[in-house]
């Protein structure tokens, strides 16, 4: 059985679908940017569905790792990541009864928890902060480091960081709900001066979406012009809220004084408190030219790309790269076998017919990088610097600094060389200096 997208559809999405559930799942150890959680089951164990797997006993800011299904361990190997390194992953066969999936579910009163036990919560029950589709941070951790300020505020973006993903942007359509949801457990844990919507000003059916709320001193409306990319990282946000309600901070204090979170992320952390129930899975957008028809899936996490390639009804051999997480902000998979992770919003599958045949480590010199950089840099010039070592003029090495981090240059580069990670390594490097 396979869900129907080879089928020819109109390619807007409006709403969300369950994916099936997968025989098996290879759940990676490090769902965080920076995180390497421990084991706590072995081969042969016998897991429930949602129970702990994994977590970082070093660091309690970071969230525990859950089994998405019930079953027995079949290992813990080294596994493809999405961002192309390599970490261990525990491998799940499916097996025995599910705890809740296909229940009802109990709905909790969160609010007599209170707050500092609410954000306890926040980790055990393994929410992650989704917002930068590079960086999947702890939620709880966030929390926390804008609540050093005394004037805090919460940004909640409602469209995507990159424009060919559109899982925030359906969310925020089709489960505002959970969004508000979202939003309310946060006022009751931070007690923020403002919430801050940030949205599309293209987009009717958000807007429609806040004829219920009423804009007053601590819910504010930021519209933003999403064709202007890019318009969707913290400081795009930041530098336009300043700008619009003229306030006097500068943005690296907004950036630091503030939360921000995405609709993704709202939707799966309210969920996740209501029902009292583990991130078990996460909203991916599925599209591409193998697909005929996009959608967002609710998918297991550890489930396998080439297993969801599968329920989708692509063929193996037709598959000729899959890009997760945007196609200009975002990364190609090496394996099929690569598992989803709570990082992962978005996967394309692209086939082979449409991918340029160019080596991928020789620069043509086309100048496509240059003429696209918002930031009006020479990515090139420095990816010749850095790989090639070759001698460059220092205002070259220093204008790395000036990188806003967009990855329009890899999305226009021909040979699909990784211009905008090699720009942040000279960029980190002169940050350090």
């Amino acid at each position: 059985m396979r869900l129907d997208y080879t089928v020819k559809k109109k390619d807007i999405v409006q709403s969300v679908t369950t994916a099936f559930l997968p025989r098996k799942v290879l759940i990676p150890l490090n769902q965080e940017s920076g995180v390497f959680c421990a084991p706590l089951v072995k081969p042969g164990d016998v897991v429930q569905e949602g129970q702990v797997i994994a977590e970082d006993y070093a660091n309690s800011e970071s969230s525990k790792i859950h089994s998405s299904i019930p079953g027995v361990v079949q290992g813990i190997a080294k596994r493809p990541e999405y961002d192309g390194r390599s970490g261990d992953a525990i491998e799940i066969k499916l097996s025995g009864r599910f705890s809740h999936t296909g229940k009802n579910a109990r709905v909790y009163d969160w609010r007599s928890w209170g707050g500092p036990s609410i954000l306890n919560r926040i980790n055990a029950l393994g929410v992650v902060n989704a917002f930068s589709m590079r960086k999947a941070r702890s939620l709880s951790a966030d929390i926390k480091a804008a609540m050093k300020f005394s004037d805090t505020r919460v940004f909640v973006r409602l469209y995507d960081e990159d424009p060919s993903c559109q899982t925030d942007s359906t969310l925020a359509k089709s489960c505002f709900e959970k969004v508000l949801a979202g939003v309310e457990i946060l006022k009751e844990i931070m007690n923020p001066g403002e919430v801050v919507y940030v949205h599309d000003k293209n987009d009717a059916q958000v807007q429609v979406k806040f004829i219920g709320l009423k804009e007053d001193k601590t819910n504010l409306f930021l519209p933003m012009d999403t064709k202007n990319y890019p318009c969707g990282k913290e400081s795009s946000i930041a530098a336009r809220f300043k700008k619009v309600f003229k306030r006097p901070e500068s943005e690296k204090s907004l950036i630091q004084s503030s939360l921000f979170v995405d609709a993704t992320t709202l939707s799966i952390f309210s969920d996740a408190l209501v029902y009292n129930m583990p991130v078990e899975r996460v909203y991916v957008y599925v599209s591409g030219d193998c697909l005929k028809s996009s959608a967002v899936l609710k998918v297991c996490v550890g489930e396998s790309f080439g297993s969801l390639a599968k329920q989708l009804g692509l063929e193996q051999k037709k598959i000729g790269k899959i890009v997760v997480n945007g196609l200009l902000r975002g990364f190609s998979v090496p394996s099929l076998d690569t598992p989803v992770s709570k990082s992962v919003k978005s996967v394309a599958f692209i086939s082979k017919g449409d991918i340029a045949d160019y080596s991928s480590a020789i620069c043509i010199g086309c100048g496509s990088c240059r003429a696209s950089c918002p930031a009006k840099i020479y990515p090139d010039i420095i990816y010749k610097h850095v790989v090639k070592s070759i001698k460059t003029p220092l205002d070259f090495i220093r204008s790395s600094l000036l990188c806003i981090e967009c990855g329009v240059c890899d999305s226009v580069c021909p040979t699909k060389l990784p211009l905008s990670e090699i720009v942040k390594i000279l960029k980190d490097k002169q940050n350090v200096q």
